[in-house]
């Protein structure tokens, strides 16, 4: 699959690790002293630790409960160093989640083949998306759980999330009467009961075998524009 996830988007330390341990698996931590590395080497391994950081302590604790220190500590890095680069939590959940937001619809948008029919397109689409959350299943708590719990302007960008994600979706998608034009209210309520779906894995523990649903998702979202009986056929044969 195009757009693999990178060091950063990788799964956190499990619960009960050695004390010592990297808390942000595949982002090493600096050696202490003088080590001779670049700055722009530091500033981004630095920044790549907070964004980790980030992740999992709003995927443990949710947005509001989550505070600076923990964030800072389950970076490796120290409240000083947090403050090198934001000024607060809310800017460097901001920063995080652009960056998630980027990687999931990049993930999507380059999966598939270009010629290939629009079914197709969406289940290697909707694929890539449960692949992404799969190797990280805090990428899912963090950008689908904790925004709409938040509210306020966090909650406005969980909102544009879905619907940058739905726009890649769509993408391709035949005119009627190939496919119907449901409307949007039907495709809101679509886009919830995806989430809705990777949601409750997620809180299940089954975050690693979210590519399961790769079939229900495909059949849940093709319905609307195919009618139940052909989006089960598709959903069948592409499975």
């Amino acid at each position: 699959m195009q757009g693999r996830p990178s060091s950063r988007y990788r799964p956190r330390v499990a619960k009960g690790k050695q004390a010592g341990e990297d808390p942000a698996p595949g982002l090493a931590r600096l050696p202490p002293g003088r080590h001779g590395l670049s700055r722009e080497f530091v500033a981004k391994n630095q920044r790549d630790r907070l964004t980790a950081g980030m992740i999992a302590a709003v995927a443990e604790h949710g947005f509001h409960e989550a505070t600076i220190a923990q964030i800072a500590a389950a970076a490796g890095v120290s409240r000083r160093t947090f403050y090198g680069y934001f000024s607060s939590k809310e800017e460097c959940f901001f920063d995080t989640f652009g960056q998630v937001a980027d990687h999931l619809e990049g993930a999507m948008a380059g999966a598939g083949e270009p010629e290939a029919e629009w079914p197709e397109q969406v289940r290697a689409q909707l694929t890539a998306m449960l692949e992404t959350f799969a190797a990280n299943p805090d990428l899912a708590r963090f950008a689908l759980i904790a925004p709409p719990n938040a509210g306020g302007e966090i909650a406005s960008r969980y909102r544009e999330l879905l619907d940058r994600l739905f726009a890649v979706l769509v993408e391709g998608k035949p005119s009627p009467p190939t496919a119907r034009e449901p409307s949007r209210a039907v495709t809101d309520g679509l886009l919830g009961g995806i989430v809705a779906l990777v949601v409750r894995k997620v809180k299940a523990g089954e975050g690693e075998e979210l590519v399961e649903l790769a079939p229900n998702l495909l059949e849940l979202f093709l319905t609307p524009y195919y009618g139940q009986e052909e989006a089960v056929r598709l959903a069948r044969l592409l499975s």
